[in-house]
Order: structure tokens, then sequence, then C-alpha cells
């Protein structure tokens, strides 16, 4: 049989899974990854809700990352034997790469048969005799049945039905007489990995009066994905099949303190400020950078492990913490007294910046190549901390003049640009004054006293679109604490997580703990844990 033979009967045994809402595997625009398919617009958060509320039922398609977890953890005897050609999911407007509304385009059910082909050849190799004992002693129709049974429970996190199972067999009766038993149960995994049952995640629920609810199985596919960023465990799947309802509450904590959890804390911070990406930026006029780049993102990674995950701080502790956690040879490049080891929690040089807003890596991806930049700067609190949509630039921007060392400084090379160019005046000056709070850090994020050689301006505000500031600061610390004082700034931050953990931006889904968020009642992990309790996590509305 060919391989498009292969695909095509593959894909309609696939498609063709019963028990599920499931839209076909060829669904949607051109799928550029798992993530792929029609993406949300930018746009401003509800932030004050008087209630919480329940948003739309959905299938969520697993991203790569999910993907490729769940794989290695249903299959963990084979997980250095076989390769992903899924591509890198493109990210919402938010900066997530898990968003709700995604699909399987035909690139991308290609990506999936050459992944679940790769998988399936490692699963029927030499490690099937330990996957499947019986396929070394009898393999038949009745040990194949045990691999449907068992492995298909675990990739559609669910038992099968009885049509189900059926199907699948009477698909290996057929291909075992054409080939072999490895044969045929190689392409019977293969269909069972791009199942859309498998690809998918069903939050759907069952009608109940006026909601959804959504079943034990459900709820704890939403727990492992949203808590750990991968398939439920055995014991939690056991559990959802032998209990009528979960603590989904008491089981995110659970969760989130697991390696797995942390790890899907990590990877909300690294989409919501994008820091990583300091890795690929060239700042050709430091002669260390290449060295300390990289250094850069441990960095910021272990201040947040130190202050969220350890400590369990919230918001305030984390903008204005006076600690960092750079390596000893980031330290000796920032200035600052060298650290008992590398990553451990050290002061910052006093006056030199506070909090995640002074970290290199967010810094220094927020900079020009030759000089710093108060509009990149800008517009991170002004979208990021505060929810403004960013607006659309007009075409034909003119570029900032290059720097003029000793004669103008990058405030006043912008101030005389923005303000004297029109359309450009009438948006900048919602973010630039922002930005020049942090006209005291350089384009590689250190700390320098003048720029070229005059004297540095940090004396600002935070504009708003009408009336008076928000509040006024005198540099990068003041502005920082001034964030931590502002009850918009959590709202936002919590409209960032729950969209995370949602998958969609939908108005008020998790309003009920914002202001213990606030108050500092609550951390960021445990306010993060908290959105198990929100209404929209267990029910969905009817349409």
């Amino acid at each position: 049989m060919t391989r498009y033979a292969w695909l095509s009967t593959v894909f309609l045994l696939a498609a063709c899974d019963s028990g599920t809402e499931a839209p076909s595997l060829s669904a949607g625009g051109s799928g550029g990854s798992v993530g792929g398919g029609a993406r949300s617009t930018p746009g401003s958060f509800q932030l004050s809700c008087a209630a919480p509320e329940l948003g739309s039922p959905v299938l969520r398609l697993l991203n790569r990352s999910e993907f490729t977890r769940t794989i290695q953890d249903i299959f963990p005897e084979v997980s250095h034997q076989w390769s992903s050609t899924l591509p890198t999911d493109p990210l919402s407007a938010y900066g997530f790469d898990n968003d709700s509304g995604n699909v399987v385009g035909p690139q991308l059910a290609q990506a999936l048969l050459d992944t679940a082909s790769a998988v399936a050849a490692a699963v029927t190799g030499p490690a099937l005799a330990t996957l499947l004992p019986c396929s070394e002693s009898s393999p038949d129709r009745a040990c194949a049945e045990q691999f449907v049974t068992r492995y298909g429970r675990r990739l559609f996190r669910r038992a099968l039905t009885q049509a189900e199972r059926d199907r699948y067999l009477t698909y290996f009766d057929g291909a075992v007489k054409k080939a072999d038993f490895k044969t045929a149960l190689k392409w019977l995994t293969v269909g069972l990995i791009q199942s859309p049952n498998a690809v998918y995640r069903s939050e759907l629920g069952t009608i109940k009066g006026q909601v959804r609810q959504l079943g034990t199985h459900e709820l704890a596919t939403e727990l492992a994905y949203t808590y750990t960023g991968t398939t439920p465990s055995e014991a939690l799947l056991a559990q959802a099949e032998q209990e009528t309802a979960l603590d989904a509450a008491t089981l995110a904590k659970m969760l989130l303190a697991s390696e797995g959890g942390k790890s899907t804390l990590q990877h909300f911070f690294a989409s919501y400020l994008n820091y990583p990406r300091v890795a690929s930026i060239e700042r050709a006029g430091i002669a260390q950078w290449g060295a300390v780049r990289g250094p850069m993102i441990e960095e910021t990674r272990h201040f947040i492990d130190q202050i969220v995950i350890q400590n369990g701080g919230g918001l305030k502790e984390l903008l204005t913490s006076p600690s960092s956690n750079p390596s000893r040879e980031l330290a000796a490049y920032y200035g600052f007294a060298a650290p008992p080891t590398d990553n451990a929690s050290t002061p910052r040089s006093s006056g030199q910046g506070i909090g995640l807003l002074a970290q290199g890596s967010v810094l220094a991806s927020r900079a020009q190549p030759n000089g710093s930049s108060p509009t990149q700067r800008g517009l991170l609190v002004f979208s990021r901390f505060l929810c403004n949509p960013k607006p659309t630039p007009p075409a034909n921007v003119p570029g900032i003049p290059n720097p003029m060392l000793g004669r103008t400084t990058t405030r006043q090379r912008y101030e005389a640009q923005h303000a004297t160019v029109e359309p450009c005046g009438s948006c900048h000056r919602l973010f630039d004054p922002i930005g020049f709070g942090f006209e005291q850090f350089d384009e590689g994020g250190r700390y320098r006293k003048s720029d070229g050689g005059l004297a540095i301006n940090t004396v600002s505000n935070v504009p708003t679109s009408a009336g008076p500031p928000l509040f006024e600061f005198q540099d990068q610390e003041s502005l920082a604490r001034g964030l931590a004082e502002q009850p918009v700034v959590y709202q936002c931050f919590a409209a960032y997580l729950s969209t995370y953990a949602f998958g969609t931006d939908g108005s008020c889904l998790a309003a009920s703990r914002v202001a213990d968020l606030q108050s500092g009642k609550l951390g960021i992990a445990d306010y993060y844990a908290s959105l198990a309790a929100e209404p929209h996590f267990t029910r969905r509305s009817l349409r």
C-alpha cells in the first residue's frame, strides 16, 4: 500500500471515531502547527467584572509542547526513539501558544501523520515486547485488543466505547491480512495518535439545565493540561473513572506543586514577557554580549522561581523585589556583588533598579541595537501591565535619528521626534513617558549613570487617555512601586493569567479572587491554582 493510501485510510479511521463532537482533521485554515488556524485579534480586556461568567464549550487542540509531552508520558519506553515534525505554534494576540480557537489544517495534518508514524515505528520496534508482552507470546487479535484498550484509553484520556474498539480492531483485521502483526499494529497506533479524540481535548460537557457540566474525564484532562502541561497521569485518570466528582481546587494546588506545574508557570511568564527572545538579539557594541545573553534568561527564570514558586510571592513582590538571581559572570557584567553561587538570590546594587522590570533579559529584549528604547519599554507596561491595546502604527513611520553622543540624550531625541511629527505624537504620548523611567538602563540591560556623557532625566508619569496621569515617578524604582499600588495592574495581570489558563480572552471568566491577588492574600501561584474553583473551570454556557 502506498504512503498516501495509508494516509487516506488512517485519516478515515481517525475521523470516524464515535462518542465525540470533534471536527474533521482537515477542518480550518492552512494549519501551520498544532496551534495552526485562525488567530484572535488584539483588544482590551474587560477588567472590572461584577461576577464570574461562563465561557463557551470548546474543543482545545493540543499545542506542540502538550502533544510531545503527552506522547512521551504515555510511551516513556521510546521517548528518545522518535522525533517530532510539528512546526512552531503561532502565537495569539496575547503572546500565548494555546489558543482555544486552533484547528488542524492540511499542513498540520501531514505533520501529525509524520510524527505519529515515527512514534508508531518506535512503539512497534524492540520496545514492543515491554509495552505489549503478548506480542511475543501470542501476536493476534486479542493481543491487539489489549493494546487498543490500554493505550487508546491513555491517548483519548477516557475508555474507548465498544464501537470505537470494534472499529480499530476491524481495521487491524484488514491490515494484518495484507502485512503482519507489527505492521498492522503500527498503523493502528498511527490512527489512535492522530485521532481527533487524542489531538483535541474536550471541554464540551453535558447539558444539565441551563449549563453544560464537564464530566470527570474532561475535568481531569483540563486540570492536567492547565496545571502540568501534559496528559492526566494514570492515577488522575483512574480517579476520574472511579469518582462521580473531582475536587478541582485541591487537585489544582497539588498538580501546580509538581515539576510540571512549575514549568507551566514559567512558560506563562516566558510567553507573557517574551524575555527569552534576548537569546537571538545581537548587541555589536557590547563585547561580553555573547557570553551574557543566555545567562540573562536563566537569571529571570531563577528570579521568578525564587519569588513566585519558592516564596509564594505576589505581583507586588515580583515588581518590587530588591534582589535578583544572576550568575557570577552576569553579576560582574551588571556591576553587582558576586552571588555565593550561580543564580543564588543576591541584593541588587542600591538605586540601580528593582523587580521584574529591571531584569536584564526584559530590558535588553526591548531596546534598539545601538541604544535604549523608551517606546518598546513603555509599550511593555502600557500593554502587559495596564492592558491597553497596542495602536497600529501608520504606514511610513519615520525612524528615530541615530544617537548623537554628547549632543542629545535618547529621551531628547524621542521627545523631539514624537512631539513634532504627527500622527506619531497622538499615540506615543501614551507610552513613551512610561519608557523614560527606564532610561538609566542601556541596550544591554545594564545600569548607566549617563547617556553618552549627558545627564539622564527619568522623571515622568504614567499617562491616561484623558485627564491627569495615573501617577508620577522619579525613576524605574518609583515606577515599579507605583505600578504595584494600582488596582488596574492586578486586574490586568489576572486577565493575562486566566487567558493563558483558559485559552480564551472571554470577559470575566476569572473574577472571583482578583481582590485577593491585589491585597496579597493570594500569591501568584495560589491565584493561578484558584482558577480551578471558578465556575468556568467546571461548567460552560449552552453555546
